[in-house]
């Protein structure tokens, strides 16, 4: 599959997971404290920090003076390193920015590791988790999910899917009341990585994403590949349908540059084999413009007669 040793896999994954911890001492040191927030654009929903940046320029020089044919992709950053790279370190150094300025500890420093586009390596620092500590979960090819040099238990709760956690893109409808239970019990946190994090030791049953960047899924893929769970992807288009993730940009023949994998933002879905990818079809089409419209409709009809034995629509 790669043309890696044994030994540079191991090197490449501990630089990611020291670099992930170090990344995470950062945000501990600066959480609640004073700091510089600008914003992406005209976006005033789309903060970025000074540490975003600080964290972002440390993993860079970092990767490029151990490892200085290997690219690096990152969120706040132009493409470093020679854009052709067989290697890309693809880094979101604060992911959930909003949680962490107002101060909820629900946040994220995320690295993962690409060899022409597939995950071979992944080192995501949480401030809390099953685990209760702030640390590192992290991942490399052939190994499972390990947390702070342990080896992690994916095992699920032993509960019905209906009520279990799934983790949808905010706003999405259709989700809530009888109807929409059987996606399990809906939550949005905020961080993507997180989410992710969470579908790969078993806490969610369904990751559901909408369009991310690929900074904002790359560790997290790795966590949930290793943890053996099921991990999908599909076109943006309404009649594209779900396929197993392979790699980010695997429509492209040949080789992934950097600049492809910037522009990558497919939807994508991670969790229990179990349940997917039906419940992540079931779920795209309660976001269709008539299931919407249906809602509304009964909704409104409801309204004005409530004795009228309508179906049980959120």
């Amino acid at each position: 599959m790669m043309s890696l040793s044994s030994d540079d896999l191991d090197e490449i994954a501990e630089a990611a997971r020291a670099l992930a911890q170090r990344g995470g001492d950062i945000l501990m040191d600066r959480f609640h404290a004073t700091i510089e927030i600008s914003f992406k654009g005209q976006n005033a929903h789309d903060p970025v920090t000074e540490v975003d940046h600080a964290i972002e320029d440390m993993i860079r020089d970092e990767v490029h003076r151990i490892f200085p044919t290997h690219g690096v992709l990152g969120e706040e950053r132009d493409n470093g390193g020679p854009l052709d790279a067989d290697i890309v370190w693809v880094i979101d150094p604060l992911d959930g920015t909003s949680n962490f300025i107002n101060g909820i500890g629900m946040f994220a420093c995320s690295i993962g590791i690409l060899h022409r586009g597939t995950p071979i390596a992944g080192a995501l620092w949480l401030p809390s988790n099953r685990f209760l500590v702030p640390g590192v979960y992290h991942s490399k090819v052939g190994e499972g999910l390990m947390f702070n040099g342990d080896a992690v238990d994916c095992g699920a709760p032993a509960l019905q899917a209906a009520s279990r956690l799934s983790t949808v893109p905010a706003g999405t409808g259709g989700v809530t009341g009888p109807a929409g239970r059987r996606f399990g019990i809906a939550r949005t946190f905020g961080s993507t990585a997180t989410e992710l994090a969470l579908a790969a030791e078993g806490s969610v049953q369904m990751a559901l994403f909408d369009g991310s960047r690929i900074w904002d899924v790359a560790g997290g893929v790795s966590l949930c590949i290793a943890a053996g769970r099921a991990v999908y992807t599909k076109g943006r288009g309404s009649e594209e349908r779900w396929r197993p993730f392979t790699r980010f940009g695997d429509k492209i023949d040949g080789p992934v540059n950097m600049e492809q994998l910037r522009k990558w933002s497919d939807p994508l879905v991670a969790g229990d084999a179990s349940v997917l990818p039906a419940s992540a079809a079931a779920l795209k089409k309660e976001q269709s413009v008539a299931a919407t419209a249906k809602r509304a409709a009964v909704k409104s009809v409801k309204r004005a007669f409530p004795n009228l034995p309508l179906p049980s629509y959120p």
